[in-house]
């Protein structure tokens, strides 16, 4: 009836999960945007899937703690492999890869050398800078394969050159082209077909990012996760990321963020990710590394990373979409954020809050509720994340601050019913952006658009054959700017009196 909404999965806990509580909650925001059928919808056997990961600086942080809320948590990233290869096997041609830039060249993703290898990242279990085995690591043996039952390749994306990479000239709404290097094994088949190594390739490409601020771009997601697909070193046609983002400055000296932007959405235009799981278990104030911010710059050796424990996990078809959940679940206004409006316009996903839909209802508002009481009550000002942060704005409060009033269901002829509702909107409100009829637990129909902050909607069953019962329950959900959502009173329609 409308444009098609994009899903994103959410699911939380009330404290830093467990080992299993991580487990479980990946499979709960598979569930809920896959279905029962879960990644074999989008995987199926044989297939060779990536999985790219954020790694960047697994060596920074406070001692006992490296890489807590820097990297891609590794129960996450072994989790997600090893449900990847129950599926893909090993035969015909199956092949799994996890994947990031590491900041070196040389081919050996785990050098123990270099504190930026996959040897390196971990989850601290014994209390101290080493690799341990009673930690829960990527690559504690240095193999370059993952950790884990998964059997993963570890491959480091700064070792790939020119030969190994494939440069696109990418047109850009508004006009201009930006010229993108990009790894000839992550194109998909049908880019791969019409060069001249049609066998460098990915069926699927799976995105772990993180909840992370930005220096420069406000916020770190499945969007700029993309950034360590480009090369450090710079290759023919493409300047490369040294320095981290180009490095553009204007003639003030300041970053140019309107460029970074666009190269960004540049690499997805050429390839986005098949799906992404974000890993919100953390979620890291002033980001990328360090209270700094930067990854080049280290005051002293051990500082704590600035980080608070945040406890959930979301997931998407959609990487724009879920870029905005994380925006909003970070605490941030989304207009601040340029590159949620950059990747719309250029048709990479949805960055308008009237078309995401948060699975588990309310459960997004309470759990961000909940961190505000946290960390915004008891321990002052650490929630929402850094304010002005790569330009993100706080949100002054996550209140929803209005309510929704139903009348009784009115029925106007045989099996068609009239339920009229009113938002009362409180001191300083948000905007109303979506109104959903829901029916024995269903989403049946929404509005995006007009007036909505009062009116109704007409349900004629027989329009929906799905619906069997003869008694229904009818709730209105209504979605403000800010992933607020404040839900009616349950109604009753008894079809047969």
């Amino acid at each position: 009836m409308e444009k098609k909404l994009s899903k994103v999965g959410f699911s939380r806990q009330g404290a830093d999960p467990s080992d299993q509580e991580v487990r479980d909650m990946i499979d709960d925001v598979i569930f809920q945007t896959l279905g029962t059928r879960g990644l074999r919808v989008i995987i199926k056997p044989g297939d060779k899937v990536v999985i790219k990961v954020n790694l960047v600086g697994p060596y920074f942080g406070e001692r006992g703690e490296k890489g807590r809320g820097i990297i891609t948590d590794p129960r996450v990233t072994r989790h997600v492999a090893e449900l990847v290869r129950e599926i893909i096997g090993y035969e015909h041609g199956a092949s799994l890869i996890v994947t990031d830039a590491v900041m070196y060249n040389d081919p050996n993703p785990s050098a123990k050398a270099m504190r930026t290898s996959f040897y390196w990242a971990k989850l601290e279990r014994t209390g101290d800078n080493a690799v341990d085995k009673e930690d829960f690591t990527y690559d504690h043996n240095a193999n370059g394969i993952l950790d884990g039952t998964s059997n993963a390749k570890l491959v480091n994306l700064d070792a790939i050159g020119p030969k190994g990479r494939q440069l696109f000239e990418v047109a850009m709404e508004g006009g201009n082209k930006v010229n993108v290097s990009f790894p000839k094994f992550l194109r998909t088949k049908r880019q791969a077909a019409k060069t001249d190594t049609p066998h460098e390739y990915t069926d699927v490409f799976i995105g772990l990012p993180i909840l992370k601020s930005h220096g420069i771009e406000g916020i770190t997601g499945a969007l700029k996760l993309h950034y360590g697909i480009r090369s450090r070193f710079g290759m023919p046609g493409d300047p490369g990321r040294f320095g981290h983002s180009g490095m553009y400055f204007d003639e003030k000296g300041n970053h140019d963020v309107e460029k970074l932007t666009e190269y960004l959405c540049a690499q997805h235009k050429v390839r986005s990710y098949d799906y992404c799981i974000m890993d919100c278990i953390t979620a890291n104030r002033k980001g990328p590394t360090l209270p700094v911010g930067g990854v080049s710059y280290q005051p002293f050796f051990d500082q704590k990373t600035d980080y608070i424990i945040t406890s959930a996990m979301m997931a998407s078809l959609d990487p724009v979409a879920l870029d905005t959940a994380e925006t909003a679940l970070a605490g941030y206004e989304l207009p601040s954020i340029p590159i949620l409006k950059n990747a719309d316009k250029n048709s990479l996903g949805n960055s308008n809050p009237a078309f995401v839909e948060i699975e588990g209802r309310l459960n997004f508002m309470i759990h961000r509720q909940f961190l505000w009481q946290i960390y915004n009550g008891q321990l002052k000002n650490r929630y929402p994340l850094e304010d002005n942060w790569g330009g993100a704005v706080a949100l002054k409060t996550v209140e929803p601050r209005y309510t929704l009033n139903t009348e009784k269901p009115k029925k106007i002829e045989d099996k068609v019913y009239e339920i009229n509702y009113k938002v009362i909107k409180r001191h300083a409100s948000r905007k109303i952006v979506r109104i959903e009829l829901m029916v024995n637990s269903g989403i049946l129909m929404h509005k995006t658009e007009g007036s909505l902050e009062e009116g109704s909607f007409v349900l004629d069953i027989n329009n929906f054959p799905e619906i069997k019962e003869t008694d229904l329950s009818v709730n209105i959900f209504a979605w403000d700017e800010t992933f607020n959502c404040a839900t009616s009173l349950e109604r009753f329609i008894h079809i047969n009196s």
